[in-house]
């Protein structure tokens, strides 16, 4: 009778996952599309030190959001998966959640700013200027102190689609914008015309999710103690981590920007515009591997379900490789005359984004458990490490050496990501 029912639950698991993964599949292929055609816009449309510019506005985003969430989504996602089908504990632990992530992005906010001025600086941006777009990257960061929460909330009851959905409507408006901008108003199109309409996409975004998901937002939910505890546990044990980690992973464009020309950095910005073939992949991984990953309490599944993403990833990468060395041309056609004879660097930003989306997805699935061990503690040494000697042994102000050095890095923490999924299968103890 047991065993019945343990088949009858696969089944039922392999059915979800398949719509799921169908519905994840289909939105991000669509969401992907208008962030390309936004990138492509933008980097034929913008001068060359514009685009430097913009490029480093993005770094700045990605450093604040990184930082926002400074090891608080570890501890959520890790309580939400215990209680992930009870609504009034699940309110409780957003509301709770979301009331310390003010106060971190606050902090992180000074941070992220003092990198950006930095950077802004050097490309000799006005100081009227840098404080208008360091407004309008808070302004974009905002909501994410509770959007993120229930996003991750809704993932957990395998509700995908408000959550594919929110992501459409937030790029769909800017697409829009931006095009309408481009066709009818092309000599107003400016950076500062696109950030003011993405911080009215992520608004707008922010507001729908809010309406589909009023069922998980109790205005008599309280802050607990018990949940509070464990979400400080995390950020005390990673912070340090993932301050580093924050800039480590925008290295490329902080050592471009810091030591070579706006040219390069213009350069880099827009062959990173196909980060959006991994953001495809990664997006599957955070919306359906993480969450399952997350709730399976089995550790022969957990086991089962991490090397079958690992096999799929890996065919994937490899394909994806092949077509940008056989095809380089084709991809730099896109970008526009300005940018042609990158064939290597081209190669170079597919083969990093390629170790940091198996970064990413390792990562995803180790948080879900709290399997952070070794990153605890040896995550910035070896960081360190790379860099220096990296920086010591390469010139630095060559865009296809600091790719190179990204790589080394990537590859790095690749290793270390393995260790704390080793570390924790081994010490995983299954739960009834």
């Amino acid at each position: 009778m047991l065993e019945k029912k343990q088949n009858n639950f696969k089944i039922d698991i392999k059915g979800i996952n398949l719509k799921a993964i169908g519905q994840v599949l289909s939105s991000q292929l669509l969401l992907q599309f208008f962030s390309f055609g936004i990138g492509i816009i933008l980097v034929r449309e913008l001068p060359k030190v514009e685009y430097a510019i913009y490029s480093i506005l993005m770094s700045i985003l990605a450093i604040l959001s990184i930082l926002s969430t400074s090891g608080i989504m570890i501890g959520f996602t890790k309580i939400g998966g215990d209680i992930w089908d009870d609504i009034p504990k699940l309110s409780s632990l957003i509301k709770t959640a979301s009331s310390i992530r003010g106060y971190i992005t606050f902090g992180a906010f000074i941070i992220a700013g003092t990198y950006g001025y930095i950077l802004l600086t050097e490309q000799n941006v006005t100081l009227s200027h840098t404080i208008f777009f360091l407004v309008c990257i808070l302004l974009m960061v905002i909501p994410e102190i509770y959007k993120a929460f229930i996003t991750e909330a809704l993932l957990l009851r395998k509700e995908i689609a408000p959550v594919q959905l929110v992501k459409i409507i937030t790029q769909a408006f800017r697409l829009i914008s931006i095009g309408i901008i481009f066709l009818f108003f092309n000599e107003y199109l400016s950076i500062k015309i696109i950030l003011v309409v993405t911080v009215i996409s992520v608004w707008i975004g922010y507001l729908y999710i809010r309406k589909r998901s009023e069922f998980l937002i109790n205005s008599k939910a309280k802050i607990v103690q018990k949940y509070k505890k464990t979400l400080l546990h995390y950020i005390k044990l990673i912070w340090h981590n993932e301050l580093f980690f924050a800039f480590q992973g925008q290295i490329s464009i902080f050592l471009v920007g810091a030591f070579s020309t706006s040219n390069n950095l213009a350069d880099l910005g827009a062959l990173g515009r196909f980060s959006v073939i991994f953001t495809v992949l990664s997006s599957l991984v955070g919306n359906i591997y993480g969450p399952r990953f997350a709730i399976t309490k089995n550790k022969k599944l957990l086991k089962k379900q991490f090397y079958q993403l690992m096999i799929s990833l890996s065919i994937i990468s490899f394909l994806i490789i092949i077509v940008a060395i056989l095809f380089p041309n084709l991809f730099l056609w896109i970008l526009g005359t300005k940018y042609t004879g990158l064939e290597l660097e081209l190669s170079l930003v597919i083969l990093l984004g390629t170790f940091n989306l198996f970064v990413t997805s390792i990562s995803i699935l180790n948080q879900t458990k709290g399997w952070v061990k070794f990153r605890t503690y040896w995550e910035i040494p070896i960081n360190i490490l790379v860099l220096v000697s990296g920086v010591i042994i390469l010139d630095i102000t060559n865009l296809k050496n600091v790719l190179i050095l990204s790589i080394l890095v990537s590859i790095s923490n690749i290793i270390l990501c393995i260790a704390n999924s080793i570390h924790g299968f081994n010490s995983y103890t299954n739960i009834d």
